[in-house]
């Protein structure tokens, strides 16, 4: 079985415990919440073996300073706190991401990845609230 089927098939599976149907659909299917927030993108990049996970966990301002810029991209360091994922920008979005080598997920193991990081960018999301805010005042 091809990553493409492999994933497809994790994502069918995980889809039944939410009632609901999940594609991959150009190598990206996305997670929302119910109101209309990213949960989860799940990517399979072309000609890979690694499945990325990433969601926005902040919308930045397009004149963020870099001094703020610098203190969220050193949270990358704080391991404990970040549990195997990493901020990134993207345009004016800090997302966080995770990667997982496909072939070593199951059913089981893949949704314990993909609950685990909607959990973990909730608390993130949350730290991060209150961290901006520190920085600011």
């Amino acid at each position: 079985m091809n990553e493409s089927a492999h994933l497809q098939n994790l994502l069918s599976h995980y889809g039944r415990r939410l009632n609901t149907s999940l594609r991959l659909e150009n190598g990206t299917c996305a997670l929302f919440t119910a109101q209309k927030q990213e949960a989860a993108i799940i990517e399979l990049p072309p000609a890979s073996d690694v499945v990325v996970l990433h969601c926005q966990v902040m919308a930045l301002r397009h004149d963020a300073s870099a001094s703020l810029l610098r203190s969220l991209l050193t949270l990358n360091f704080e391991m404990d706190a970040m549990r195997g994922c990493w901020l990134a920008l993207e345009e004016e979005n800090l997302r966080l991401c995770t990667q997982q080598k496909l072939s070593s997920l199951d059913n089981h193991s893949f949704i314990i990845l993909l609950d685990g990081f909607i959990q973990q960018a909730n608390d993130v999301q949350s730290f991060l609230r209150e961290y901006v805010r520190t920085l600011l005042s």
